[in-house]
């Protein structure tokens, strides 16, 4: 007697017989027999091909759908089914919900599943495909969902599950709520960025494309989350995304690594234009590239790190400021804006999973970690008595094993002999600070300053034996007094010429680059020089 028990090794082979046909295009999809594949799911490493093993499908077997439809969701899952790659499976499904619920659609569930019953009965069979099929929407190998919750707090869910020979996709509207034309108008406005989202989650290597899922109507939407769980070689693959008005975050898990960003939205007095938010989000960028190539870091997550970042830092929508002249409340003025970064604050970080390539000394690891964050203060009693601080303050650190000639490969074994190799250890930080202070209207203090130390230790061995051990520190800090800069200030004057205008302006740009974080202190000492800042070695 077979038991339930045992139906979980049953995945190819449970298979229920349907008495209804679909659509006749959707009939002559179905009845094409599934590919055979012996290549094995890989995500998130170059050089792969992430395919599923799906074994081969008699001809006369056709697949189990949960329900005999039409709809054009059900006929793009019959073409999708049949195909080998997560990203293919997946093409244009998330999309394709979304627009069946802008187009006056509700609550939907489908799945199909491919194998047969051959050897068992029609009871076991049918219980095994019922179980198949609920795994598929709710425990799927592969499965993303999207959760959204509108201002009216109707609760909305689009799921995608993909595994061996079964596909599943359904949406959920809580409680069997209506949704009004404005919430539908609102969730097919996101089709296209859920599906980007899902292509980017299942594509070889895997890339992060969430920005347009930050860009809701959030007159109309509350929240949107994304969850995603990838089965990958090595392990499984995660991503967890949450956006609201007062917040945004990511967090991307894998065999690789980790990274995370979230930025607080929680006050926008703190926010820049768009150019002056995206010239901020560029500089960073940069100094994680930096980062990435001082620390080895993989060249994969670190990409990954700079999308969570960018697409994290993507416009933050409407902003409601209090007005400048309301001495009730404290709002920053244009000069405040300039000598801040114009990103919102935030955290954020990657750390690359740790691993021991010399079997000699399995304490030497390679590791790679970056860590950044902004934090700004606003306080006083209002626009007249105020003050303003920023801090941001960055760290990584790495270590590494690298060939001593790039001409020889190291190949690390057991044997001295093949112990020749130098082994690295890099600790660094960087910090600027902007603090000014208003009394009576009057700008009265005004200080940056900046730091940034590097550490790097190297060791060589040869013959498994160290012949160099050396340590090589830098640093560099910085004060500057801002307000003999900032007196110059020609808009002040009633009839300021376009000359002294333009000359403010490169004043103010090249002020601008001295306030922002700096991670290597030659590069600090020589945007200080001439700018009367005190340094510090």
């Amino acid at each position: 007697m077979t038991t339930l028990s045992s139906l979980s090794s049953l995945d190819a082979v449970t298979r229920l017989s349907t008495a209804s046909s679909l659509a006749p295009s959707a009939v002559a999809q179905q009845s094409a027999p599934a590919a055979s594949s012996s290549t094995a799911v890989t995500l998130g490493q170059s050089g792969t091909v992430q395919t599923y093993s799906v074994q081969s499908v008699n001809a006369a077997a056709s697949p189990v759908w949960e329900s005999n439809s039409t709809d054009a969701v059900s006929a793009l899952m019959a073409a999708n089914s049949r195909t080998g790659t997560l990203s293919s499976r997946f093409n244009g499904l998330g999309a394709a919900l979304l627009n069946s619920l802008a187009d006056g659609g509700g609550t939907y569930s489908q799945s199909v599943l491919q194998g047969t019953s051959t050897g068992l009965s029609d009871e076991v069979a049918a219980a095994a495909t019922a179980i198949r099929q609920q795994s598929l929407h709710t425990l799927a190998d592969n499965q993303m969902t999207l959760s959204v919750k509108t201002a009216s707090g109707v609760a909305v869910t689009i799921t995608l599950g993909s595994q061996q020979n079964g596909l599943a996709a359904s949406i959920e509207v809580a409680d069997g709520k209506t949704l009004s034309d404005a919430e539908r108008k609102a969730l097919g406005a996101l089709a296209d960025s859920f599906q980007d989202a899902v292509d980017g989650l299942a594509a070889v290597p895997p890339k992060l494309a969430l920005g347009g899922l930050t860009q809701f109507d959030s007159s109309v939407l509350s929240s949107v989350d994304l969850q995603a769980s990838v089965q990958v070689n090595g392990g499984v693959q995660t991503l967890s995304f949450h956006a609201d008005s007062k917040n945004r975050s990511v967090e991307f898990d894998g065999p690789v690594g980790t990274v995370k960003v979230d930025v607080d939205l929680s006050d926008a007095r703190v926010f820049g234009n768009d150019d002056q938010r995206a010239a901020a989000v560029a500089d960073y960028l940069s100094q994680i590239d930096d980062a990435g190539r001082r620390g080895h870091g993989d060249a994969g997550l670190v990409d990954l790190f700079k999308d969570a970042f960018a697409q994290m830092n993507s416009s933050y929508g409407k902003a409601t400021l209090p007005s400048p002249v309301d001495s009730r409340h404290i709002a920053l003025s244009e000069r405040d804006h300039s000598l801040t970064s114009g990103l919102a604050d935030f955290t954020a970080s990657v750390k690359q999973t740790a691993t021991s390539p010399n079997p000699l000394r399995p304490e030497e690891q390679d590791t790679f970690s970056f860590q950044a964050n902004q934090r700004t203060e606003i306080r006083g009693t209002g626009m007249r008595d105020r003050a303003i601080s920023q801090q941001q303050y960055s760290h990584l650190t790495a270590s590494y094993h690298q060939q001593i000639d790039p001409d020889i490969p190291m190949d690390l074994q057991m044997d001295p002999n093949t112990q020749n190799y130098y082994y690295t250890q890099i600790d660094d930080s960087a910090s600027a600070q902007v603090d000014l202070g208003y009394s009576d209207g009057k700008l009265v203090h005004a200080v940056a300053q900046r730091s940034a130390s590097q550490s790097t230790h190297t060791q060589k061995f040869i013959g498994a034996k160290i012949v160099e051990d050396t340590i090589v520190p830098d640093s560099a800090t910085q004060v500057e007094n801002l307000l003999d800069t900032l007196k110059q200030d020609p808009s002040s004057e009633s009839d300021p010429s376009d000359m002294d205008l333009a000359r403010w302006q490169q004043t103010m740009t090249a002020l601008r680059q001295r306030l922002t974080l700096q991670d290597t202190p030659s590069i600090l000492r020589e945007q200080g020089r001439g700018h009367g800042i005190t340094s510090q070695e």
